[in-house]
């Protein structure tokens, strides 16, 4: 059975200024199919409800790929299928983001933190007060299916090496990353579908955990080839999770701190003695 994990963790510089966690990240499985998360709300005056942004983009991920049956893997064109999962995912956090401010209209408290134009912003779409990434992935039908956008890593795994799961993408301009509150947000959710067979597993994680390795290779060699080591040997998960701790409270840049990951069971075994 394949190891599924996932942990969210709320970073230093966050307790310190007593701002919330901004990110959000699930795991699901049952008989047929395996679902892993990782959204990174975007924070600041302008998204002050992000963290409830990366919560909706997590549930969203998970409802729309429990949804998914046999005929939508094996009958759709893969142009179709894509689309699809597009569509529905963002439909579904739209609807939830909806559906907790129909009951949650802004307070005065939270607008008053707002510049003019910020203001004016919420206002017109208060979709972006729940700014958020959103990466998800899933293993259904021997298909391994990924959604992202934003800035969250999503790599694939390899004989012990990543390799990013979305090519030739477009970087932002000026750093921005994309968002799910964008009203062209369907133009920047990228989906790929691999054969499952062909890797050995997928990691998803936000910059709070990837950021200070400084690049893949370090990231590779710091953090995957410990854990993988670690998972040969124990063939358990307490360490990375004691591990995300340590990095959110004490190692890292002080941001949240999540990772979610599917990797099948031989895999460290083969590779990680």
């Amino acid at each position: 059975m394949d190891y599924i994990f996932n942990k969210s963790k709320i970073g230093y510089s966050h307790i310190q200024s007593k701002k919330v966690c901004q990110d959000f990240s699930a795991s699901y499985r049952d008989l047929e199919r395996e679902i892993i998360t990782c959204c990174d709300g975007h924070g600041g005056d302008s998204y002050f409800r992000s963290n409830l942004g990366s919560k909706f983009a997590s549930e969203a991920v998970v409802n729309v790929f429990k949804s998914l049956e046999k005929k939508d893997i094996t009958s759709l064109k893969e142009e179709d299928l894509v689309n699809k999962i597009k569509l529905d995912i963002l439909c579904e956090w739209n609807r939830l983001v909806e559906s907790h401010y129909s009951k949650n209209h802004f307070k005065k408290s939270e607008l008053d933190l707002l510049d003019e134009h910020k203001r004016e912003l919420v206002k017109d779409n208060y979709a972006n007060a729940y700014g958020t990434t959103l990466t998800g992935a899933m293993v259904y039908r021997g298909k391994l299916l990924i959604i992202g956008i934003g800035d969250t890593e999503c790599l694939l795994i390899r004989k012990g090496k990543l390799s990013n799961a979305f090519e030739n993408e477009d970087d932002p301009v000026a750093n921005i990353t994309y968002s799910m509150c964008q009203e062209d947000a369907f133009e920047y959710l990228r989906v790929n579908i691999v054969d499952y067979k062909d890797y050995d597993g997928i990691i998803l994680c936000t910059d709070g955990l990837s950021g200070p390795y400084q690049s893949y290779t370090n990231f590779n060699s710091s953090f995957i080839k410990p854990l993988f080591c670690d998972l040969s040997k124990t063939q358990s998960t307490v360490n990375v999770s004691n591990l995300i701790d340590d990095i959110a409270s004490k190692l890292g840049t002080g941001d949240d701190v999540s990772v979610s990951f599917i990797i099948k069971e031989k895999f460290p075994k083969l590779y990680y003695k």
